[in-house]
């Protein structure tokens, strides 16, 4: 019987194209728009999520905070960073110093930004060597000079020469260049230490602050230790369990980081499903007055019917088939045309804003477009009061009605 209505279904579709297309066109704008946008949304939460992983550790940053009660400013220093190398479960701790200065090579200048690293600093975070290699552990214990340089930097100091193995002066000292990394946006973002042209040994850069406290300090802790336990662990550590000492330092997690990142992504995708979820209401109306043109046409077809002891679920069904088949035609049309450009899309075009088909949610737009076309024909069907009426009236007022009617109802020869 389904696949009777299913015949019967394409049948009609296939009778008024220009109707047909005209209905089905809402139904594939709103779906498209909700697979692009849904698209956009799952591209950057992987971005997110790829963003902000490391290499074997959970990663904590430590800053300063200030308690309004006590009026108290929190202070990380160095008697901090040996009790936090000291805590059990914790891998190492970096104290992140930043310098600015004028550097020379050769006949050219250029202001750049310092950052002190360690020898873990370029694995754990993912960053691209281009040229060369990183930092050896001796040379960061020992404080050697020697420094790697972003691409943007390389390309000020060296324009015409080989930046490996050549020389950079900075305040006096000369650094060996040992290679070159590619320190761009996502990098940044991923350190959370913004804009870096050169990087040396964190020894050094200690060595150039008097102060000695940390405007910033990273902990790594071991990947089995879940970010809350880690988290807990490195407020116990400098607050020296004392309640009213965590208020004087501000710690989060990378966990932290994607939480926050994702809940204004969220915001901003609310906003455009709105939108979407607008375009495919108006698709339903456009369906709805579709279907109730069809029922109020095809009078003479529920008459028959009736008159031949068809039932009014029989009668709903039939209806209820061609709505869902319109509806989900426009769904299926509009899900193919969003797969399609968004692989394209990724595969021909390096951009800022990523895309990535989700399987579940699509699904879900698939559900809605047949809930849609049920919901479409509902009312027109079951406040139809067609009354029975004569053979010969039945469209083309043949005495014999169409095959797909001799199938779906019993018909007296």
């Amino acid at each position: 019987m389904f696949l009777d209505n299913l015949k019967v279904s394409f049948l009609m579709v296939r009778s008024k194209p220009v109707r047909s297309i005209l209905s089905l066109l809402g139904i594939y704008i709103g779906v498209l728009a909700l697979v692009l946008i849904l698209g956009i949304r799952e591209g950057l939460s992987r971005q997110m999520r790829d963003l902000y992983r490391t290499q074997g550790a959970n990663v904590v940053f430590v800053h300063p905070g200030f308690d309004e009660v006590s009026k108290r400013i929190g202070r990380v220093g160095p008697e901090d960073i040996l009790r936090l190398q000291e805590t059990r479960g914790v891998l190492s701790v970096l104290p992140r110093l930043n310098a600015e200065m004028d550097v020379r090579a050769g006949g050219l200048s250029a202001h750049a930004k310092l950052l002190g690293i360690d020898a873990e600093f370029i694995p754990l975070y993912r960053i691209q060597v281009i040229r060369g290699r990183i930092f050896l552990p001796e040379e960061v214990q020992k404080k050697q000079p020697v420094c790697l340089l972003s691409a943007d930097m390389a390309r000020k100091l060296f324009p015409l020469a080989e930046p490996v193995g050549s020389s950079v002066d900075m305040q006096g000292t000369a650094f060996q260049v040992i290679g070159v990394v590619e320190w761009d946006a996502q990098a940044a973002q991923r350190t959370s230490a913004g804009e870096v042209d050169i990087l040396v040994p964190q020894p050094w850069t200690a060595s150039q602050d008097s102060n000695n406290v940390y405007p910033m300090v990273e902990v790594r802790v071991q990947s089995q230790v879940t970010p809350e336990e880690a988290l807990r662990l490195v407020t116990e550590v400098l607050s020296h369990g004392v309640k009213s000492r965590e208020k004087l330092y501000f710690v989060r997690s990378m966990e932290q980081f994607v939480e926050k990142m994702k809940k204004s992504t969220d915001q901003m995708m609310l906003g455009l499903l709105g939108i979407a979820a607008i375009s495919l209401f108006v698709g339903a109306i456009g369906v709805a007055n579709v279907m109730v043109t069809s029922v109020t046409e095809r009078t003479r077809e529920v008459g028959i019917r009736k008159a031949l002891g068809a039932r009014r679920t029989d009668i709903l069904m039939q209806f209820l088939v061609e709505s869902s088949v319109l509806s989900i035609s426009g769904g299926i049309l509009a899900v193919t045309t969003g797969a399609a450009g968004i692989s394209i899309y990724t595969a021909l075009f390096d951009s800022s804003i990523p895309m990535a088909l989700p399987v579940m949610p699509v699904a879900g737009c698939l559900l809605l477009t047949v809930l849609i076309g049920k919901k479409a024909i509902l009312r027109p069907v079951m406040t139809s009061h067609a009354a029975p009426i004569r053979t010969r009236d039945f469209m083309t007022g043949s005495p014999h009605p169409p095959r797909f009617v001799r199938r779906l109802c019993p018909w007296p020869d």
